[in-house]
């Protein structure tokens, strides 16, 4: 049975969360994996730091997270 418009939206926002989570979560431990030097993780995720910068901002990450948590 096919999902109404409403559900479908449901079901893309609560999707979009998903991914907004384990997207700030891979970023961030790669920030730990590098110390926190951003052109480095930037690197290693195939992203500019131009891009990873907005990316912490869209995610409600601060631009230098605690890399020192675990």
């Amino acid at each position: 049975m096919p999902l109404s418009v409403a559900e479908r939206e449901i079901e893309n926002r609560q999707l979009r969360a998903v991914r907004e989570e384990v997207e700030k979560r891979h970023i961030i431990s790669v920030l730990r994996l590098t110390n926190g030097n951003r052109a480095e993780a930037a690197r290693i995720l195939g992203i500019s730091r131009k891009t990873l910068w907005k990316k912490l901002k869209d995610l409600g990450t601060s631009s230098s997270p605690d890399v020192t948590k675990r």
